[in-house]
Formats: C-alpha cells, sequence, structure tokens
C-alpha cells in the first residue's frame, strides 16, 4: 500500500501536501496521501474556505504525478482527474450503504440532494496533482449547514467506519481508479470526451447528465438548459434555448457553480 501520513491537526491537507513538495520540503511519492479529521481551512473551489469542528469530517489529499506514469498521462487530461477521483468515493460510500452519486464538476451528493464530499485539485511544484477530497463522516452533534449530510445521517452509529479506516479505503480505490483511467487512454494523446470508455464510471455516477441545470458562471453570467453531455476535459455541455422557433443551442462550460433544478430529471440513480 502507497504511503498514508495521519496528521493530529493541519490548516489544509492539500496546502500541507504542496509545502512538503516544495523546494527543499520532504516530499511525497507518487500515490501517497495525508489525511487527517481535525483541518482548521480546507480548499474550497475558487478561492472558498472549507471549515468543519474537528472530528466531524475526514480530510485526504492524494498525490498525483501522472505525466511519469507509464505510459505518462498528457496534461490535456488533467482536469479530468476531479471527476475520476470524485467517482471513486462515490463507490465507497455506496458499499457502505449510502445512495451517492456525483454532481458536475466536484461534488458528491446523496439521494436527498445534500453534499457529502467535495473534490478539489491543483497543480504541485514538480508538475504532478494534489488531489483533495473531505467527506463529511458524523453530524450526530449538529449539521454545520442545511445543504450538508455525513454518514452518520445514513448509517447506524455502530457502523459507522473508523475515521483511518475510511481514509484507506478511499485512499485504495481513488489510487486503483486513477490508474484504471490512465491505462485506458487513447494511446495516441488524443481528445477525451464523456464517450470514452475510459470515463465510463464517470459517466455512470454523473446526475448531473439529462437534468435542467442552472450554471452560475465566472463574471455572473447565469445560464439555464440541459446537461447533455461531457465535453472534452470533462467539460459541461449545456443545451439551451436561443430565442424564437425553439432554435437551440449547445455551450461547454469549464467552471462555475451547477444547480440541480426540480423537475425534468432524466436519469435514475
Amino acid at each position: 500500500m502507497t504511503e498514508m501520513i495521519w496528521l493530529e491537526t493541519v490548516d489544509s491537507t492539500q496546502d500541507e501536501l504542496l509545502r512538503r513538495l516544495a523546494p527543499g520540503g520532504p516530499g511525497l511519492p507518487d500515490g501517497g496521501a495525508l489525511a487527517s479529521t481535525d483541518q482548521r481551512a480546507g480548499r474550497g473551489r475558487q478561492g472558498r474556505t472549507w471549515t468543519t469542528p474537528p472530528g466531524t469530517a475526514l480530510a485526504l489529499t492524494v498525490h498525483l504525478t501522472p505525466a511519469a506514469w507509464r505510459p505518462p498521462v498528457g496534461v490535456q487530461h488533467y482536469s479530468w482527474l476531479s471527476l475520476v477521483v470524485a467517482s471513486a468515493v462515490v463507490d465507497v460510500v455506496r458499499d457502505l450503504g449510502v445512495p451517492a452519486h456525483l454532481k458536475w464538476p466536484n461534488d458528491v451528493l446523496v439521494a436527498d440532494g445534500r453534499k457529502l464530499c467535495g473534490v478539489l485539485a491543483a497543480v504541485t511544484p514538480g508538475g504532478g496533482v494534489a488531489v483533495g477530497m473531505g467527506v463529511n463522516v458524523d453530524h450526530r452533534a449538529g449539521v454545520p449547514v442545511e445543504t450538508a449530510t455525513a454518514l452518520s445521517d445514513w448509517m447506524p452509529a455502530e457502523e459507522l467506519p473508523a475515521p483511518r479506516d475510511l481514509a484507506a479505503r478511499i485512499h485504495a480505490a481513488v489510487l486503483d481508479r486513477v490508474r484504471g483511467w490512465a491505462a485506458a487512454l487513447p494511446a495516441d494523446g488524443g481528445v477525451v470526451d464523456g464517450t470514452h470508455g475510459c470515463v465510463a464510471g464517470v459517466v455512470d455516477h454523473l446526475s448531473t447528465l439529462g437534468r435542467q441545470v442552472r450554471a452560475e458562471l465566472p463574471g455572473g453570467e447565469v445560464l439555464e438548459g440541459e446537461a447533455v453531455g461531457l465535453g472534452p476535459g470533462g467539460t459541461l455541455r449545456v443545451a439551451f434555448a436561443t430565442g424564437g422557433h425553439e432554435k437551440m443551442a449547445v455551450r461547454e462550460i469549464s467552471a462555475g457553480d451547477v444547480v440541480h433544478l426540480r423537475g425534468d430529471v432524466r436519469r435514475a440513480h
């Protein structure tokens, strides 16, 4: 098993990994991970901070160096990593009996739409990728926000996995999933969209597809339409009305907050 270091407390497992990989730092091998249940200033998307009370969530960051794998993975495919890792988390959570699914671009939700886990990838000083994730484990003392859920909401307390055991299961699942994904990438380095077999697991878990969505884009633009597929690099393809005569256009979204709208759900998970 690749090394996993347990930290009693940390500002952010992702920030700590980046520090370890900086010049003069102790480093961490490919596939190595840092984990903690006491993270004080976790990273969220678009510069947000993710904070939870000590002991209520598992923070885990895995170091990946895809360019050094055999065969090497081109940087044009790195944007898939958050989705691929999140799909591995879905598998672990489902194995625990929790009805989880994936929301584009990087959230693990449960059946009622509340958030269980978020995933965020960052480029490391050496050109690798630090993929961080935060899994809500125990909310018996109270729910920090109404839109969040935890494993404790979906399974008896006596069946909750110990944090280190959960970290080990997710770590192993992530490494297995990303290596399988990498091995199935096109040998010629060609473009990968949602129709390619290497991301079939992502598409299978992605409940965003087939839904009416509202995409809140950088710069304040809002786009509403149907999520119809994944484009190159894991972009979200949204079909929307352009005017009269029921004309439709498709736009590819690479960043933004996506909200699943009620109704018109065409994929069952």
